[in-house]
């Protein structure tokens, strides 16, 4: 198949792939680059819409071991660029040095994708929740790692969601999108302010567990009931949740401040450990009351 090649850093199509690395771009555009070969697929397989994608000329005339691309992911790749192809979305090769400035870090697996974003409202989420959901919540933690490493546990232990309560979070940091493996594409996200999701869940009847650095005020984890519709929510590492979660008026019969005992010197886990440790807990207990996981 014959595609136009890029090759001026002038060209419309690079100059704005190059914009897309910025926040502010992405956010008022609604569009954002993927660069990688699986989180790609998880991409295109969840569902998102799929705008131009591009490809490192140098891929499209070789395909030899030492040809300084990762070649663990070749199969899919192909598999890939012929369901655009079926849908007909512009493919374009991009010369070496330009394939360069729009991609992320040092990988190179010889395409990246142009991607509308979704509408990650707690009214959109709501439409793809069962009756007795399960879901995490994020307050206040903005390393973008960090938030990745937090969607795959929470796509692995099988939650319905993910809400993040911190309104100024970029959903496709590419860092999130890398950290997450592809998960943050397949898990139902909603991004909103933390007092708009206090009052979401109490409208939803959720219980909330609320994961609170003091032993004086707290449970452990393991006494939560988790086969209720259920939100865990946890804040960042350095302050915690803030008041709206810790304040007594909040918490009414179903909700309760938990903690993860530490048994050492330090007094806290790392932000991805703890929501793995939790969410887990939730699933193991679901499992035995034989509640559903929710197919997406």
């Amino acid at each position: 198949m014959n595609r136009l090649t890029l090759t001026s850093s002038d060209n419309p199509r690079i100059k704005n792939a190059i914009r897309l690395k910025e926040s502010r771009v992405r956010r008022k555009e609604k569009r954002f680059l993927i660069d990688g070969v699986r989180e790609i697929i998880r991409a295109w397989k969840s569902g998102y819409s799929f705008i131009e994608i591009y490809v490192d000329s140098d891929f499209l005339e070789t395909r030899e071991p030492d040809s300084g691309f990762n070649t663990r992911h070749t199969g899919e790749r192909q598999w890939f660029l012929c369901q655009v192809a079926e849908k007909q979305i512009p493919v374009f090769a991009v010369l070496p040095h330009l394939f360069k400035k729009i991609g992320f870090g040092e990988r190179n697996e010889g395409i990246i994708a142009l991607v509308q974003a979704e509408n990650n409202t707690l009214e959109a989420l709501e439409q793809r929740l069962p009756q007795n959901p399960l879901l995490g919540v994020l307050e206040g933690v903005e390393k973008p790692g960090n938030t990745g490493a937090v969607f795959r546990s929470a796509d692995g232990a099988g939650l319905d969601g993910l809400i993040i309560a911190t309104p100024n979070l970029d959903l496709y940091n590419p860092n999130i999108i890398r950290a997450s493996l592809g998960t943050v594409f397949h898990l139902p996200t909603a991004i909103a302010p933390a007092a708009e999701v206090v009052k979401w869940l109490k409208q939803k009847k959720i219980a909330v567990a609320a994961a609170i650095c003091d032993r004086n005020r707290t449970r452990n984890y393991t006494e939560f009931d988790y086969t209720q519709p259920t939100a865990i929510v946890l804040g960042n590492e350095a302050d915690g949740l803030t008041s709206l979660w810790s304040d007594s008026p909040f918490l009414n019969q179903n909700d309760a401040a938990i903690l993860i005992p530490m048994l050492g010197i330090a007094d806290s886990l790392n932000i991805s450990n703890a929501a793995a440790i939790l969410f887990y807990e939730a699933r193991r207990r679901r499992m035995e009351k034989n509640i559903p996981k929710t197919e997406f």
